[in-house]
């Protein structure tokens, strides 16, 4: 068992998103010409171009095989205007050079919940 704490102080080091986007525990989308945006609309529930659920997956470069070869992991918030927001699906699914280890959040962050 490996654990490991962080902060805005205390990043969190690269080598566990490596682990992750190479652990299969994700689903593997490739970057070809629109495979993002249908993952989303399949998976985020989306409804009038909406995303009704976060979705959490890893993009890799068509022609490879796989996240271990460079990655993107890619985080969509609930709430992603799909319809709208096709800048921010461009740069999901744009060339992922060999050996890029990159994370990216598409869609507004929620306001975070109070403790009671």
């Amino acid at each position: 068992m490996t654990s490991v704490s962080f902060s805005d102080t205390l990043p969190l080091p690269s080598r566990y998103l490596i682990e992750l986007a190479n652990s299969g525990a994700l689903n593997e989308i490739s970057n070809s010409p629109g495979a993002v945006r249908q993952h989303i609309q399949r998976d985020g529930l989306v409804k009038d171009g909406i995303t009704r659920k976060a979705i959490f997956f890893a993009i890799y470069q068509t022609g490879r095989y796989g996240p271990q070869n460079g990655f993107r992991i890619c985080l969509i918030h609930q709430g992603f205007k799909i319809n709208v927001e096709d800048e921010a699906i461009a740069i999901a699914e744009a060339q992922i050079t060999q050996g890029l280890s990159e994370f990216i959040t598409l869609g507004a962050a929620p306001a975070p919940i109070q403790d009671p």
